[in-house]
């Protein structure tokens, strides 16, 4: 096995905690089929593992699930899922295009990832039939969305939408407990603008030590997405 670890600087965007300023990314290349890739193909798509065909079919949606999940996965791309009369799946190694080019594609979509997503790319079986192994690290920068914004979660063998309540418990286990203090500032703040009136119109008194609104997970989920 050849590797090598390379140093991308993503290319913009960001999440409420600090992102790094670079992002590593692991290469490395099989002759024959790892260990690791064995197991994935003997099983089928879940939690943990995607097949695609061929680059064609990956999103940075793909890259955003797997980061926003609590152990990561693979994506297996030049792989053919067929299901037989039972309904289970098995996975077939069909081969993919393979180069300088397709591997810039696979960093490309990661850098589309907000922040961007760190990956391993990996070529297995080089000698006779190669295929991508891409391997998807828990992120340490959650929430991770697309460059359109969307965040999802992987689930048992797809992408998910992730919902107001789970968006919100990434966003605080990000800021670790960053948030709430900020919120409440922010708040007394803008309310302090408009005239020192609270939302239900009530004045806040002068020496107003905490923020008493109260907001839905869905309010505060909206709020924080705007953040800058």
């Amino acid at each position: 096995m050849t590797n090598e670890n390379v140093l991308v600087q993503p290319g913009g965007g960001g999440s409420f905690a600090s992102a790094p300023d670079w992002v590593e990314i692991e290469y490395g290349e099989f002759q024959t089929i790892s260990d690791r890739a064995d197991r994935l193909l003997g099983q089928a798509e879940d939690f943990g593992v995607a097949f695609k065909k061929s680059l064609l079919g990956l999103e940075s949606d793909d890259l955003v699930s797997f980061a926003n999940s609590k152990s990561g996965g693979a994506i297996l791309v030049g792989v053919n899922r067929t299901k037989y009369g039972n309904g289970r799946q098995r996975a077939g190694v069909i081969g993919c295009a393979i180069g300088d080019r397709e591997r810039m594609k696979i960093l490309a979509k990661s850098n589309q990832c907000v922040p961007p997503v760190p990956v391993s790319i990996f070529v297995e079986n080089c000698a006779e039939m190669p295929f991508y192994r891409i391997e998807v690290p828990s992120g340490l920068h959650k929430p991770y969305c697309t460059s359109g914004g969307t965040y999802k979660i992987r689930g048992d063998g797809r992408n998910e939408m992730l919902y107001p309540a789970q968006l919100l418990a990434l966003f605080l286990e990000a800021a670790g407990g960053e948030i709430p203090g900020w919120f409440e500032r922010e708040a007394l703040a803008t309310a302090s603008r408009a005239g020192g009136y609270a939302l239900d119109g009530a004045p806040f008194p002068d020496a107003a030590s905490e923020c008493s609104v109260r907001l839905s997970s869905q309010d505060l989920c909206g709020f924080l997405m705007r953040l800058p």
